[in-house]
């Protein structure tokens, strides 16, 4: 029997493959289709501060997400690992020099003031593969898991992916923080949430 662990190793790569095969108009299509479901997440109108990400690796770009919120003078916050391995979100004002971490991923300086999990009211997360009960295969590493664990259900916690990332039932470990909602081009799906 595969283990959960090797199971995710051999998802990660079909799956990482997968969205790198995406072609830049596939994926441009992908960013701006999600424009059209973006609206339907509960409260929208009243979300402020909102965490989203910098795609790599095929990774949803939430560009027009990025310009939708500056328009509608939203905060929005990067994630930040720190020297320790811990990740935060930083603030990321309009025009702000970003430097790169270790995996060359832009991120603010430190410093940017860093804002706590339950003074945000919603988090776009990556994912390189989901499930329709929430569950989110990430790139390994467990930084968006620990930094959300204490996440409180007035968090809303969103993953982004391209419709080819779907997978029915996913391998899910203890610490595996569930998601609310994902985001796709094509629908707005609602998991089994933290509040059920």
């Amino acid at each position: 029997m595969t283990s959960p662990a090797k199971l995710k190793t051999q998802l990660r790569q079909h799956f990482r493959q997968q969205r790198r095969a995406l072609s830049p108009a596939q994926q441009a299509a992908a960013a701006e289709g999600v424009l059209q479901h973006i609206e339907q997440l509960p409260g929208w109108p009243q979300r402020r501060h909102i965490a989203v990400y910098l795609p790599a690796d095929g990774e949803l770009d939430t560009a027009p997400i990025v310009q939708l919120c500056r328009l509608s003078k939203r905060q929005l916050y990067l994630p930040r690992i720190g020297a320790q391995g811990l990740m935060s979100f930083a603030l990321w004002a309009e025009g702000l020099s970003l430097s790169r971490n270790r995996y060359g991923i832009a991120e603010p300086p430190l410093s940017e003031p860093s804002l706590a999990c339950d003074d945000l009211d919603l988090v776009f997360l990556p994912l390189v593969s989901w499930d329709r009960r929430g569950h989110r295969l990430g790139m390994g590493g467990g930084y968006y898991d620990r930094l959300l664990a204490e996440a409180p259900p007035s968090t809303l916690l969103v993953g982004l992916a391209h419709s080819i990332q779907e997978h029915e039932g996913l391998p899910s470990e203890a610490w595996d923080i569930p998601l609310d909602y994902v985001l796709t081009d094509s629908e707005l799906h609602r998991c089994r949430n933290r509040q059920n």
